[in-house]
């Protein structure tokens, strides 16, 4: 047990108490931690053990008594007194948690006036005058045995008891120092998360008041579309990184493992991180073996751990800096290297770059973007591979380099998905239940330029009534409506139409509960908001 030697260190109570001991038997009392070099402390300092201080430690029997104490053990505890030329030294093994952790040792006691040759033989080994030590022991008054082992036994209880209060208020210390820690880094990630869900609000914002005042060209109101898009597509992967890092800490996550080859993991990565890079205009080199590597991984969950690192990369490099990714293989799995020119990190700051909201410099993570969770999510998906992941840095201004282990995977052959090109769409009768206006017409305008029929319901019992009247063939429904809420809509809709109506839940709840009660319901599927225009052709079309 790793055991911080401040618990033994004189505080108020200690001192009062060990004070208190030592009026009363006229001792004084140190106490040794395991090594037993040095005392860790020492409470009323006698002038017989003034005395001999300076030359004490030469003593055996007081070597003795410290070893003694601490090799016993917790079943065994017993009071430890070595005599030698009349002294003695009482001895008790300080416990906590059942395990011997420290010595405390009461000295000196007298147990009989020695004879002239003894206190000559006791002055030369302590390097004091015959005659000091003759006057100072002429003063101490004889213990019995009886007496000795009571001190011993009064050390015990009151050093133990010290020593387990102290370990608890530390305990406590240490806990409201964590807690205290956590909530200010709290405060720190809402500040920055409401940072940046605001920065895209703001542009979109913007964006729609062009596109709807009018007077643009339409080269600016394509621009302002886009920004819209690029915007809300940020801002949903803001909120996923949340739900993602919510799900993976608490345990909540499944993977999805097949053989997957590390450099289409790669490319998929660079694909999605390729907008943020050319922004801030670095270069890339991608270093892979000419070997294709399989890895035993969740496509979607590897794919994600490289963006994270190419992300970092990215936002943490200053402008036109470089970027390298490199792959190699070693014994038994294969090693992804993502090295920058960025920034670095401090060396205060580096055991700490995987702990969650953890910040080396707020001010520059507000202007880079991101919500400083990326590393955390980097490691708990690595863990889940069974792989490891580190973090390197030389300092401040000198680049970082994160090396990622995994395990590799086996071959496997799965046939090519058939092309999708020049597939023609059939049209539905659909029918949508949401209760926000802004979402429903959304929807609404979104199928119809499909070339579906669409119909709007804005409430469930009013969805519940179309659907018996207009029998549609496929349905989206919201989950949180008021009235009915969209389980309740789908079971009842379910037990009109039966198997003839496909229903699709589109809602903000993602979480995997939220997924198993859709299914329960008796939804054939489910999207999460937002949602684009392709996740809604593709579920139509039942992928």
């Amino acid at each position: 047990m790793a055991l911080d030697k401040t618990v033994f260190e004189p505080d108020a109570a200690w001192k009062r108490a060990l004070e208190k001991y030592g009026a009363a038997t006229h001792l004084t009392v140190e106490l040794y931690g395991r090594d037993a070099r040095w005392p860790i402390a020492q409470v009323h300092s006698t002038p017989l053990f003034e005395l001999l201080a300076p030359g004490h430690h030469a003593l055996s029997m007081f070597a003795a008594c410290v070893q003694r104490c601490l090799t016993q053990t917790a079943a065994a505890s017993t009071i430890v007194v070595e005599q030698r030329h009349s002294l003695a030294v009482i001895g008790s093994p300080l416990m906590l948690n059942g395990e011997v952790v420290g010595a405390a040792v009461a000295a000196y006691v007298l147990t009989a006036f020695p004879d002239e040759h003894a206190v000559r033989r006791l002055a030369k080994e302590c390097n004091v005058t015959f005659a000091a030590l003759s006057r100072r022991i002429r003063e101490e008054l004889p213990l019995t045995r009886a007496r000795s082992n009571v001190y011993g036994e009064l050390l015990q209880v009151l050093c133990n008891a010290l020593l387990s209060e102290s370990y608890r208020a530390r305990q406590q210390e240490r806990t409201a120092m964590r807690l205290t820690a956590a909530d200010r880094a709290k405060d720190d990630f809402l500040a920055m998360l409401s940072h940046e869900l605001r920065n895209p609000l703001g542009a979109i914002q913007i964006a729609s008041q062009i596109i709807r005042l009018g007077g643009a060209s339409q080269a600016a109101v394509q621009k302002a579309a886009e920004i819209v898009d690029r915007q809300v597509k940020h801002m949903a992967r803001l909120l996923d990184d949340l739900l993602d890092v919510s799900r993976i800490t608490s345990g909540r996550i499944e993977l999805r493992k097949s053989s997957v080859p590390l450099a289409t993991a790669v490319a998929h990565a660079m694909e999605t991180s390729r907008a943020l890079i050319d922004a801030h205009g670095h270069s890339l080199t991608i270093s892979l073996p000419e070997e294709p590597i399989l890895l035993e991984a969740d496509p979607t969950r590897l794919e994600q751990i490289v963006t994270n690192l190419l992300d970092n990369a990215a936002k943490y490099t200053p402008p036109k800096g470089h970027i390298a990714v490199m792959a190699s293989l070693e014994e038994n799995g294969v090693v992804l290297r993502v090295r920058d020119t960025g920034v670095g990190i401090s060396s205060e700051m580096l055991p700490r770059v995987f702990d969650l909201f953890a910040q080396g410099d707020p001010s520059l993570a507000h202007s880079q973007g991101g919500l400083g969770i990326g590393l955390t999510m980097v490691r708990k998906l690595v863990d889940l591979h069974g792989g490891t992941v580190t973090v390197h840095s030389e300092g401040l201004g000198r680049g970082t380099e994160v090396v990622v282990r995994l395990p590799l995977g086996t071959r496997s052959h799965t046939p090519p998905e058939p092309a999708s090109e020049g597939r023609v769409r059939p049209s539905h009768h659909i029918l949508v239940v949401e209760d926000n206006p802004d979402a429903r017409e959304m929807l609404r305008v979104t199928l119809e330029v499909d070339g579906h029929r669409v119909e709007v319901a804005e409430d469930g019992p009013q969805g519940v009534a179309m659907a018996r009247s207009s029998r549609p063939q496929i349905v989206l429904v919201d989950i949180g409506l008021p009235g009915l809420n969209g389980y309740e809509v789908a079971k009842q809709m379910r037990a009109l139409l039966g198997r003839h109506v496909r229903l699709i839940a589109v809602t903000g709840y993602g979480q995997p509960e939220d997924r198993r009660r859709t299914k329960e319901a008796g939804f054939d599927a489910h999207l999460t908001k937002p949602v684009s225009c392709e996740q809604i052709a593709e579920v139509l079309e039942g992928r």
